[in-house]
């Protein structure tokens, strides 16, 4: 494949890619609510979940050094250690929905990503958090699998490559931390007028 080719298949993808336009503003008042916000996914999916972390607990804040009301992110997919004894232990389809046990609470936010959107650990933790009462959003690609028609928001790219699925679910991420920095820098601007 040449380059052009894999950039027409991202534009492609941006352009057929939609989200629930409520999960802004849930992530953004999460921090007035007080609530965690829990990211998982598997391989690929891991990595971006790790990601979105980083730019929400840092990224999105404005004047994150001087701004102690932060988001309260925490990736699932990055307690190895935690990961491989639940493994090993019980079974890998447990490791996320385990580690939500230890640390979730009613109306702590989920996000799970999956570009097949059917991984067995997503669903068991996806089923666990919606039991439990936590909002739960999808990041999906393909055909969006039990994720996207599960989750109670979601975020989906109908697309059948993981590479494509990825780039879209990373400018996701992206544009969520964008969004919030530039929602507090408003509110900022605003309280200062007053």
């Amino acid at each position: 494949m040449k380059w052009d080719e894999y950039k027409g298949h991202i534009n492609k993808a941006m352009d057929a890619f939609e989200f629930d336009d409520k999960i802004p503003l849930i992530l953004k008042n999460s921090i007035k609510n007080n609530q965690k916000i829990f990211v998982a996914g598997n391989g690929g999916s891991a990595a971006i979940a790790s990601h979105y972390v980083c730019d929400l607990s840092k990224g999105a804040t404005y004047d994150w050094s001087k701004n102690f009301k932060r988001y309260q992110a925490i990736c699932l997919s990055n307690n190895l250690s935690y990961m491989t004894a639940i493994s090993n232990d019980e079974h890998y389809d447990e490791v996320f929905k385990q580690q939500l046990i230890n640390l979730a609470s009613p109306n702590d936010i989920l996000i799970l990503i999956s570009s097949s959107g059917n991984s067995p650990n997503i669903i068991k933790a996806l089923k666990w958090a919606k039991e439990n009462g936590m909002i739960t959003i999808g990041v999906s690609g393909f055909k969006g699998g039990k994720l996207k028609e599960m989750a109670d928001y979601s975020a989906h790219i109908n697309h059948p490559d993981y590479e494509v699925c990825e780039d879209i679910h990373h400018i996701f991420g992206h544009f969520l931390a964008v969004y919030l920095r530039e929602a507090e820098l408003k509110e900022t601007e605003i309280k200062e007028k007053e």
